[in-house]
């Protein structure tokens, strides 16, 4: 391998040089640096941001590009902002790996990178980062970071495939903000809004006298978005008759208006996105096959807010800022007993469930800070269901039945410690986080006194 590192650890040069047997040159000034491309071709190039600015970052691998055609450029990165990780893949990185990471899993992505060092990224020029939604360090979220650069330049379809509330839109706006006709309309759709002939008339326009009530001439979003992207949200909601319309205009680039003779031809790039199984949808006879394969040359997956719920804190810090300024509250954080409750629940309503949940206990906060009381029921668990009977005593009672059943298959004898020993430490944590933490508190309402819920504290690990 021919490798070319910049501002690399010496822990990874040593790891290099001991796996590596071909030549391997390193720099530690950009002068430097750029005297190496330019005399030699190299294979990979990694290099290590280090307190990069962001614009420095990509305009280093911009200078990469120049004199390396067909090098493989690999990014370790300190930072998991959408505009570095987008950027930097839409630059022309090969990968983009978010530190720390241990010296073995660095060099095997080397070595597959080497395999692949046909592989041409994209250009990029420095644009503005959206999605309201995108926020986040995971793995899970930098990897649609780096699927929102490798997808942006191109001009074929994309389809964006998320449950709701996970920012399917805010996918669409970057796709569209990070590719080279960002400074061209994008035009936004929910296809779910429409009656299918107002939907048709919004997206195709309509010539005079098409229906009662054309007493002009109307063009579309189709044409509005020319040059541009038009992103079509809930697009399975489409009737059979919109989908061959769409259809047709993916395949020969031209459409009609409503009433009109003429085609009319619109280069726009076609986002879509849905919440649901379009392949499901296909076996009903609900979606063109062929429709359905033209949409999803490119795919992007949103992963769910309970995929990457080490995520949750910092979107609590960034819709904590948005609903302060909103509000007018001056609310500093979330109490950890309360952030415990946000991280336990599963959010089926992902990024927008979140959002509205910390708006709501903004709105209810009487403190500096969020707590317990403040939340959502959803999220707290206390959320009513109406069932027959006394639904508290029927689950209790199928609950009990369960444990004496599981303790029984385990040849234990002593029902009642087992049993009571659950409900008291359930009982302890949850007042524990009723009363953020307050042990003197907590022991007034549990009637007990100080020393003895230490002594249960301690027995339960609840320290």
């Amino acid at each position: 391998m021919v490798l070319l590192g910049f501002r690399l650890d010496k822990s990874l040069k040593d790891d290099l040089e001991s796996n590596f047997e071909n030549e391997l040159t390193f720099a530690e000034n950009i002068t430097d640096f750029i005297e190496y491309l330019k005399n030699k071709k190299y294979e990979t190039i990694v290099i290590e941001e280090k307190n990069l600015q962001e614009e420095a970052l990509i305009n280093l691998i911009k200078k990469v590009g120049e004199y390396q055609k067909r090098g493989v450029i690999i990014i370790l990165g300190e930072t998991s902002n959408l505009k570095v990780v987008a950027g930097s893949m839409k630059a022309g990185a090969y990968d983009y790996i978010l530190k720390p990471v241990d010296n073995t899993t660095i060099i095997k992505i080397i070595e597959k990178s080497v395999k692949d060092y046909k592989l041409l990224a994209e250009r990029v020029d420095k644009h503005k980062s959206s999605g309201d939604k995108l926020i986040g360090q995971t793995k899970e979220i930098v990897e649609l970071y780096k699927m929102i650069g490798k997808v942006a330049n191109s001009t074929v379809p994309v389809l964006v495939i998320g449950e709701k509330g996970t920012g399917k839109t805010s996918v669409a706006k970057s796709i569209h903000q990070f590719s080279d006709c960002s400074g061209q309309p994008l035009i936004s759709i929910n296809c779910l809004s429409f009656q299918n002939e107002l939907l048709e008339r919004k997206m195709f326009g309509y010539e005079k006298g098409a229906f009662t009530g054309a007493v002009f001439t109307q063009i579309g979003d189709l044409e509005k978005a020319n040059g541009g992207t038009l992103h079509l949200g809930n697009i399975e909601s489409l009737s059979l008759d919109m989908q061959s319309k769409i259809l047709y205009f993916l395949e020969e680039g031209e459409f009609f208006r409503m009433g009109g003779a003429d085609p009319i031809k619109s280069s726009v790039r076609v986002i879509a996105s849905t919440c649901e199984n379009l392949e499901e949808l296909i076996n009903q006879g609900k979606f063109i096959d062929e429709l359905y394969r033209k949409l999803r040359v490119l795919e992007v997956n949103i992963p769910p807010l309970r995929e990457r719920k080490d995520d949750i804190p910092l979107i609590v810090d960034h819709y904590l800022i948005e609903c302060n300024e909103e509000l007018h509250k001056n609310i500093k954080g979330v109490s950890k007993p309360a952030l415990k409750k946000m991280m336990r629940y599963d959010w089926p309503g992902n990024v927008n469930e979140l959002k509205n949940a910390v708006k709501s206990a903004v709105a209810l906060c009487r403190g500096g800070s969020i707590l317990i009381e403040d939340l959502p029921s959803n999220v707290l668990g206390t959320k009513v269901t109406k069932r027959k009977g006394d639904a508290q005593t029927d689950a209790l009672k199928e609950w009990v039945k369960v444990e004496m059943e599981n303790y029984k298959n385990s040849s234990q004898k002593g029902y009642y410690g087992h049993i009571i020993s659950k409900v008291e430490k359930e009982l302890i944590h949850q007042v524990l986080e009723m009363t953020n933490g307050k042990k003197v508190e907590t022991a007034e309402i549990l009637g007990i006194t100080r020393n003895t819920l230490r002594t249960k504290m301690s027995n339960y690990g609840l320290e």
